[in-house]
């Protein structure tokens, strides 16, 4: 699992490889932790890479794209 600190959360890329294609699928956790307690949120997307390593960068994009609030379809208004 590649993790990466980004604006005080956490975004951890957990790609997922489609057994029927053997491509890989973004997939995400954004977690935003407190003394109180940590919020997890999963996001996935439909996009598809040939290699483990492509998917990772773009999970990582994502999420940063997510935080910083330029997702229409994702938000982490409630973390």
């Amino acid at each position: 699992m590649d993790i990466i600190q980004y604006k005080g959360y956490e975004i951890h890329a957990v790609p997922l490889e489609l057994a029927d294609t053997g491509l890989w699928q973004i997939n995400i956790q954004i977690f935003r932790h407190s003394e109180q307690e940590t919020k997890i949120r999963p996001f996935s997307a439909a996009d598809s890479y040939k290699t483990r390593e492509e998917a990772v960068r773009n999970c990582i994009q994502f999420g940063r794209q997510i935080i910083d609030g330029q997702s229409a379809n994702c938000s982490i208004a409630d973390l």
